[in-house]
């Protein structure tokens, strides 16, 4: 009886495992990345009499910093269910804030003055689960986090050490092995601490599971 029951246990872990292997799948991820910043209180102040009165040069409305391309890249685990498919990332991502002001007085040409500019490296952690939207299982819907830590940057300044992003977007399955999606990720800690920046960022990326 003891034989018996130890081999329907046997029996049953061995269809666990050998279902999980069939659902599981891993790879490499490449990614070109769109970069901006949510910025605070950037704005030229274009009056000369106002300057000369000692108003400050630089005054506020809250803007995005220019748009960017840098490139992300890692490796991925996968579990497939009914509905659709978790995903667990680790992922090497550099990124960069980048913000020029165009302005111009009715005396002087046009003058172009970099208000930021700054490079980052940071390691990803992203967890994700992504819901099928067609009927052919081609189309996904994403939603997920990822805590990220810094690796490097430019700049005397000292970033904060951590950041957390959210993210949702789509992506389609080219085959059982190639996918490509799309997502826009908010990172929802300052950059710098108290600076109300925030990175934004668009991966488009290339998935293949071996």
């Amino acid at each position: 009886m003891f034989k018996k029951s130890l081999s329907i246990v046997f029996l049953f872990l061995f269809a666990v495992v050998s279902f999980a292997q069939n659902n599981l799948s891993y790879g490499v991820k490449a990614s070109v990345l769109l970069n901006s910043a949510i910025l605070p209180d950037i704005k030229i102040n274009n009056s000369i009499g106002s300057v000369l009165q000692g108003d400050d040069v630089v005054k506020g409305v809250p803007h995005y910093a220019d748009i960017t391309y840098n490139y992300q890249f890692g490796g991925f685990a996968a579990y497939k269910d009914g509905f659709g498919f978790s995903m667990l990332e680790v992922n090497y991502t550099t990124t960069k804030i980048y913000d020029e002001i165009n302005f111009n007085y009715d005396i002087l040409d046009e003058i172009n003055m970099v208000i930021l500019d700054r490079d980052f490296s940071y390691l990803d952690i992203a967890i994700s689960y992504n819901i099928f939207v067609s009927r052919n299982k081609k189309l996904f819907f994403t939603i997920g986090g990822s805590p990220s830590f810094l690796v490097s940057n430019t700049g005397s300044e000292t970033p904060e050490k951590l950041d957390i992003r959210v993210f949702s977007g789509f992506g389609f399955n080219l085959s059982d092995r190639v996918r490509i999606s799309a997502r826009a990720e908010l990172g929802v800690l300052e950059v710098y601490k108290e600076s109300y920046i925030h990175h934004i960022m668009v991966p488009v990326s290339v998935s293949i599971g071996f």
